[in-house]
C-alpha cells in the first residue's frame, strides 16, 4: 500500500517537472552547448598574434651619376731639356694611340696696346728662338800656323731649332699626368727670353697648344674628350705665325698656362 503511493508520488513530480534526473545526458543539437562552442570560437579568433613587424633594412639610393664632366688641363711643367709633364684635373685614359701632332708649342707674344696701339697676340714658331750654337770646322787650309791669308774661317755661329712633340705617354705612377717628350732639347736662348724682366707693352710665355676630335685623342677613364686648346696653331703647321688682333693679350687661350722654364 506505501509501496503504490510512493510510486504515484514519483510520477506526479516527473509530470510537474519538480523532479529532473540528471543523470541524463543532453540531448544532439542543445542549444547551450552550441552557444558554448560558438563562443569558444570567437574568444580564439580575437586573442591571436599580430604578424611579425617587418625588419628588413630600407632600400639603398639610387646609384649617383655618371662623369658628365670632361678633364681639363691644370698645369704644364718643365721637366728637363726634354720633358714637359701634363697635369690634369681627373684621371686620364691611356694615350697609347694619342697622336703627339696633336701638341705644338709656340712662343706667344702678348701686346698690351699702349701708346694707341691695339692690343693682341703674336704666335711665333720656337724654331727662331730655341737657337743651338754651331762651329763648323775651318777648312782644310785653315790648319796651318801661321794661317795663310786665304782663309776665311766664319767661326761658331747660331742656327735655329724645331721644337716639337716626339712621344705621348701616361706618367707611371699618377694617373692625372700625362708625359710629353720632345724632338729636339729646350735651349738657354729660349728660356733666357722668357726670363727677361717684365715690361708693361710686352710679355713673352711659352705655350701648349692641342686639337682634339677624332679617335686618337685625350680622354678621361669616362671617354669625355679633353676640349681643344688654341688648336687654330696645330691646324696650321706649315704657318709660322698666327696673330689674335683687337684682344687683350692671351685671351684667346683658355686655359692659359704659361710653361716656366727654370733649367738654366
Amino acid at each position: 500500500m506505501l509501496g503504490l503511493r510512493f510510486s504515484r508520488l514519483v510520477h506526479a513530480a516527473i509530470a510537474s517537472g519538480a523532479l529532473l534526473l540528471g543523470a541524463c545526458p543532453d540531448a544532439p543539437g542543445d542549444t547551450e552547448t552550441g552557444t558554448e562552442s560558438e563562443t569558444d570560437s570567437s574568444d580564439t579568433d580575437t586573442t591571436s598574434d599580430p604578424p611579425d613587424p617587418t625588419t628588413g633594412f630600407p632600400p639603398p639610393p639610387p646609384p649617383p651619376p655618371g662623369d658628365v664632366t670632361p678633364p681639363a688641363l691644370a698645369a704644364v711643367t718643365m721637366i728637363d731639356a726634354f720633358t714637359l709633364q701634363l697635369s690634369f684635373t681627373e684621371a686620364i685614359a691611356p694615350v697609347d694611340t694619342v697622336n703627339p701632332k696633336r701638341f705644338r708649342l709656340s712662343l706667344a707674344r702678348g701686346y698690351f696696346g699702349n701708346y694707341g696701339g691695339q692690343p693682341a697676340t703674336y704666335l711665333r714658331d720656337t724654331q727662331y728662338y730655341n737657337l743651338v750654337e754651331y762651329c763648323p770646322p775651318p777648312p782644310p787650309g785653315c790648319y796651318y800656323d801661321p794661317v795663310p791669308y786665304y782663309c776665311y774661317y766664319g767661326g761658331c755661329y747660331y742656327q735655329p731649332q724645331p721644337l716639337g712633340v716626339a712621344d705621348v705617354f701616361n706618367h707611371y705612377a699618377d694617373p692625372t699626368q700625362v708625359i710629353l717628350s720632345l724632338t729636339a732639347p729646350i735651349q738657354p736662348s729660349l728660356c733666357n727670353l722668357l726670363k727677361t724682366p717684365e715690361d708693361p707693352i710686352v710679355e713673352f710665355v711659352l705655350h701648349l697648344h692641342y686639337a682634339s676630335g677624332g679617335l686618337a685623342q685625350i680622354t678621361d677613364l669616362a671617354g669625355l674628350p679633353l676640349p681643344p686648346l688654341a688648336d687654330a696653331w696645330v691646324k696650321d703647321p706649315n704657318n709660322n705665325y698666327y696673330s689674335y688682333l683687337n684682344a687683350a693679350p692671351f685671351s684667346n687661350f683658355n686655359p692659359f698656362l704659361p710653361i716656366p722654364c727654370t733649367l738654366f
